[in-house]
């Protein structure tokens, strides 16, 4: 089986490359990817920040196609290669996120191995001394006047009285230093996970988040049958501006974008940037013509400034514009289909002049909206 997946291709790119393969070669291929596929989907980790989901949709597509592959076909191979390399890629992610979690929880049972070594040595003193007192107290017991007896016993009580209260007041101490300790290492898994969420550059969710947030805002608002409106939102002529001014000024206009679009919403409305120049925003409790009056206040408001920066000594000026596209999800439509149709409109607004929000049309299809035609006449 080696031997024909390196006469198959699955070597590197720039190697050399064998002759083509024959049928059965694509059959053994395509079975050992799919075998291999399944392997890989059973053990993805399970992390957000990794896009498990997406990866494993990716999974199913390139398993499903080896698996249909007629015999023979010529592009099997490549296929098959482009299916491992994004298994390494992943495979590599995953990699490195276990290492670092290995990382946090090693920090968090060296608290917990020291702190219970510590108790188990304090623990052991104390059951000395509980100890001594017993004994102590046993040979009272021989102690043949009454007056003698009783005055050592006092004293054997307050000693044995002072011994717990000592422990008890280092077992207060070590816990809340223990409990310092586990609160520090909390905050610093919180911090990791939440720096994990968010796009450095603009600081707003980053798109793996976003993919998660709107699954669960279509599920939810889909059992609710409560409906809510999605935006994209694109920088437009986003290119011209990093030709003109440098890469470094277009970091700052996307910033900048984030910072009006942020402004723009309540604090139960979701924001995040989607890629390159695209924002997505996702608000409830809304009417899309609402949004559409307040989004085109806020390009208008947004064209409507321009910003200075220096370069070799001079200032320099732009200003940049927006388009933007909502859609409504009612309820009938998955995720892909409302983002789908927020990218159509967002489309319109950039087609029809820019600047500018276009609503899309309902999930429904389009040949409902149609009137009946009449034979012989010129309505439709």
């Amino acid at each position: 089986m080696a031997e024909r997946l390196i006469r198959l291709g699955l070597h590197d790119q720039d190697g050399p490359v064998d002759d083509p393969p024959d049928a059965s070669y694509a059959l053994d291929l395509a079975a050992f990817c799919g075998r291999l596929l399944a392997v890989i989907s059973a053990t993805a980790v399970e992390s957000k920040t990794l896009r498990t989901e997406a990866f494993r949709a990716k999974l199913e597509q390139y398993r499903t196609r080896l698996e249909n592959a007629p015999s023979g076909d010529p592009e099997t191979p490549r296929v098959a290669g482009e299916c491992l390399r994004l298994c390494e890629r992943y495979l590599n992610r995953a990699r490195n996120y276990l290492l670092e979690r290995e990382s946090e929880f090693v920090d968090v049972i060296d608290v917990m191995r020291s702190a219970l070594n510590k108790l188990a040595g304090e623990a052991n003193a104390f059951s000395v001394r509980l100890m001594g007192s017993s004994e102590r107290l046993n040979r009272l017991m021989e102690i043949e006047d009454i007056r003698d007896l009783k005055k050592r016993i006092a004293d054997e009580a307050r000693e044995l009285t002072r011994t717990v209260l000592e422990k008890q007041r280092q077992d207060e101490l070590n816990y809340a230093k223990l409990s310092m300790r586990m609160e520090v290492l909390r905050t610093n898994l919180n911090q990791a996970e939440e720096k994990a969420a968010i796009d450095p550059l603009t600081r707003v969710a980053n798109r793996g988040t976003f993919d998660q947030a709107v699954q669960r805002w279509v599920n939810t608002h889909r059992d609710s049958k409560k409906p809510f409106v999605l935006a994209m939102l694109d920088i437009d002529d986003f290119k011209e501006i990093n030709d003109a001014h440098g890469h470094q000024v277009g970091d700052r206009v996307l910033f900048c974008a984030a910072q009006w679009f942020q402004k723009y919403i309540r604090s139960g409305d979701f924001l995040a940037r989607y890629g390159g120049e695209e924002f997505v925003i996702m608000l409830e409790n809304v009417e899309p013509a609402d949004i559409e009056s307040r989004f085109t206040d806020m390009l208008v408001r947004m064209a409507g400034c321009s910003y200075e920066y220096e370069e070799d000594g001079q200032v320099c000026t732009l200003s940049f514009t927006a388009s933007c596209g909502l859609a409504e999800f009612t309820g009938d439509e998955s995720a892909e289909e409302l983002l789908r149709r927020a990218d159509e409109a967002l489309y319109v607004a950039k087609r029809t002049g820019k600047n500018r929000v276009a609503l899309a049309k309902k999930s429904k299809g389009w040949w409902k909206t149609l009137k009946p035609f009449k034979r012989g006449g010129t309505d439709r």
